[in-house]
């Protein structure tokens, strides 16, 4: 199976938390993480679709937003294939895709780049 790249947002805290946690979880290294922020503008990442849905790619020609690329790392993490039955409904049914809109919509973004003038809430 070919190593998947997936570009989350390090701005976003649970992004980071869910990045750190499957990172313990890939004890086969199929999945590369890297961050949207400092991306390699050389690739055909959708950077306005990245920063709303966290992207993936295997090959850097097709990509996959959202709740595609959480499936697709729960495919390279045989921890989690426990969950596969579930993932595939909510593959099916589209649910997986609303949840994932609704929990996007709801993060908290961080900017680094923020200085003592910035109010962050």
């Amino acid at each position: 199976m070919k190593k998947l790249i997936v570009y989350y947002d390090d701005w976003c805290p649970n992004c980071t938390k869910f990045m750190k946690f499957i990172k313990k979880l890939d004890w086969l290294c199929l999945i590369n993480f890297k961050k949207l922020r400092a991306f390699d503008k050389s690739n055909s990442l959708d950077v306005k679709q990245a920063e709303n849905k966290m992207a993936s790619t295997v090959n850097n020609i097709s990509w996959n937003y959202g709740y595609s690329s959480i499936y697709k790392i729960f495919i390279r993490t045989p921890l989690l294939w426990i969950f596969f039955p579930f993932l595939i409904f909510l593959k099916i049914t589209r649910l997986g895709d609303f949840l994932y809109n609704e929990l996007a919509l709801k993060r908290n973004i961080i900017p680094m780049h923020c200085d003592e003038h910035c109010s962050i809430k």
